[in-house]
Parts: C-alpha cells; sequence; structure tokens
C-alpha cells in the first residue's frame, strides 16, 4: 500500500456498500457456531482495522446506498435492473455491522433517494481543503480525484490525477462525459451504440465535455479516427440517451446532508459491547489484532 503523508489531516471515507459486497464474497462460508453467516461482517472489519493502522484518521465516515430507489431510477427505469437482489445471507449481516462501526465509534451516512456515490460526492465538495481518502472499487468516483482527492482501490492501489490519465487517458473531470459515451455495463448506463473506448478518449481530448461535442458535431468529422464521417450521424441519433447517460453517470455533489453540520470525527467507542461480539461469534483472531492495534488502543 503506497503511503500518503501522516501529517496531513486525512478525511477517510468509506464507500460501505461497495466494501460490504466485497467482504460478503471473500468470505462467502464464513459462519459462527450458530451456524449465521458472519463473513461481510468479518471482512469489513479486517478493512476498517487495516485503514485505521495505516493511517490513523481523526475523521472517518462509512456511507451506504439507501434501499429505496434514487433519482436516477425515475430517469431511467433501466438503470442497475442488471443487478441481482441482495443475498438474504448478506442482507441479514447489515444490521449486526451497523451495530458494530456504531460501537466503534464511527458516523455511519445513508439517505434515502440518493446512493452512497452522492453523498460521497457531497462530503468532498464540503472539504475543499482537506486531504480525503476515498475507499472504493467503483470508478464512477474517479471523477472527483483532485489534487486533494484520491482513491485507494480493493488492491491497496493508491488512484489519483496520474493513474486516471494513464488508464483512461483523460483527466478525472471527464470520467462522468467518458462513461456517458462509451456507457457502464455495471450500473446498466447505456451510453451511445457504437462508440468505443478509444474514439470516446479521443473525442474528448478535443472536447472536453459532451455538450462541447453537440455544439461541435460538424468538426468530428475532422478528428484522425475511423469511420469520423459517421460520428455526427451517431451523435445526432442518440443526443437524448446519451445525456440521460451523462445525467445517470454524473455524481451529485450539493445534495443536503444534515451531517454536514456535525463533526465526523470518531465518537466514544464502546470497547466493552465490541470484545462481547467479538468472542460470541469466536473471532479470536480479530479480537487478538484489534487489541494491539495502535489504533484502537488510543479510542477513547
Amino acid at each position: 500500500m503506497k503511503k500518503i503523508n501522516k501529517k496531513n489531516k486525512i478525511l477517510i471515507i468509506v464507500d460501505g456498500t461497495n466494501y460490504l459486497y466485497r467482504a460478503y464474497f471473500a468470505f462467502k462460508n464464513l459462519k459462527n457456531k450458530n451456524g449465521e453467516p458472519i463473513g461481510a461482517i468479518y471482512g469489513t472489519l479486517m478493512m476498517l482495522k487495516k485503514i485505521f493502522n495505516k493511517y490513523m484518521p481523526k475523521k472517518i465516515i462509512v456511507v451506504f446506498d439507501h434501499k429505496k430507489k434514487n433519482f436516477r431510477n425515475k430517469i431511467y427505469k433501466k438503470y442497475k435492473s442488471n443487478r441481482p437482489k441482495i443475498p438474504t445471507k448478506l442482507k441479514i449481516q447489515i444490521k449486526t455491522l451497523v451495530k458494530i462501526i456504531n460501537y466503534i465509534g464511527i458516523p455511519i451516512l445513508k439517505i434515502p433517494g440518493f446512493e452512497a456515490d452522492d453523498i460521497i460526492g457531497t462530503l468532498v465538495n464540503n472539504q475543499k481543503k482537506k486531504k480525503i481518502i476515498i475507499l472504493t472499487n467503483d470508478k464512477d468516483m474517479m471523477q472527483l480525484i483532485n489534487k486533494n482527492v484520491k482513491i485507494l482501490n480493493h488492491h491497496e492501489q493508491i488512484i489519483g490525477e496520474k493513474e486516471v490519465i494513464k488508464k483512461f487517458k483523460i483527466t478525472p473531470k471527464l470520467i462522468k462525459y467518458f462513461l456517458a459515451i462509451v456507457g457502464d455495463r455495471s450500473d446498466n448506463i447505456p451510453g451511445i451504440p457504437g462508440i468505443g473506448i478509444k474514439t470516446a478518449q479521443k473525442i474528448l481530448k478535443k472536447f472536453e465535455s459532451l455538450k462541447e461535442i453537440y455544439k461541435n458535431l460538424e468538426k468530428l468529422s475532422l478528428l484522425n479516427i475511423r469511420n469520423s464521417k459517421k460520428l455526427s450521424e451517431i451523435f445526432i441519433k442518440n443526443k437524448k440517451i446519451a445525456f440521460i447517460s451523462q445525467h445517470l453517470a454524473t455524481i451529485q455533489t450539493k445534495i443536503q446532508l444534515p451531517i454536514l453540520k456535525k463533526s465526523l470525527k470518531l465518537k466514544k467507542s464502546n470497547k466493552k459491547k465490541i470484545f462481547q461480539y467479538f468472542q460470541k461469534n469466536n473471532f479470536k483472531a480479530l479480537k487478538t489484532s484489534f487489541k494491539k492495534s495502535l489504533w484502537f488502543n488510543h479510542l477513547k
């Protein structure tokens, strides 16, 4: 894991839904002595412990998606319709996990009508001068990256502006337009049929937004791109779905968040409750590592 200067006051934002699923599939068969699934809980706690030991953050928040449909479902009914329902064995672990995270003292946030992405986007927008690390594997989040905001992915790689440019050949601010054009299978964002990754990259290097592309349709044929003569026709034909896709791919950064008026600092922990749960579920290794954790021993 690449180090970040610990002298900086870092805000850690955890994409809770993203990590919850990762932990569930990583420890899918883990059960307690009563046969109850506990893999998602175990994996998420291991991740939190590791992050705390690495960065010793004073400010951290875990953000979850809300089960209610959001505004994206209203503008495009097929949004995320390709995803299977949450597994029952995962669903029954969420309530307990939330309790333990609260015992640790970490603020948790989820808001009806908005995805974790939009909550995280708003938190980032309201902490402009703070160094921020977002824990996620969601490529949509790359549009939030700037000189102060980085992503720590599931491979423990730090993703900053340079990494985005190297991978996508465009800057982070263009990611939402890139996804609007090429689509996103994981979220079922349609994009524009017939336009691939390389074509989208070349177009966005010249015209840095969807709006600018549509202002300069006659110039698309002049680009050094295969079948460039047909680009104008393709964009005209798919204008409506292109802007719908842009709306779907754009992370909101100005929603109303009650927590913005509160502190994101760690609250008082309840170590007794935490260790009771560890004991009950035979989390011996987790209990030992928590007890040895420099971060955990600094908790109130």
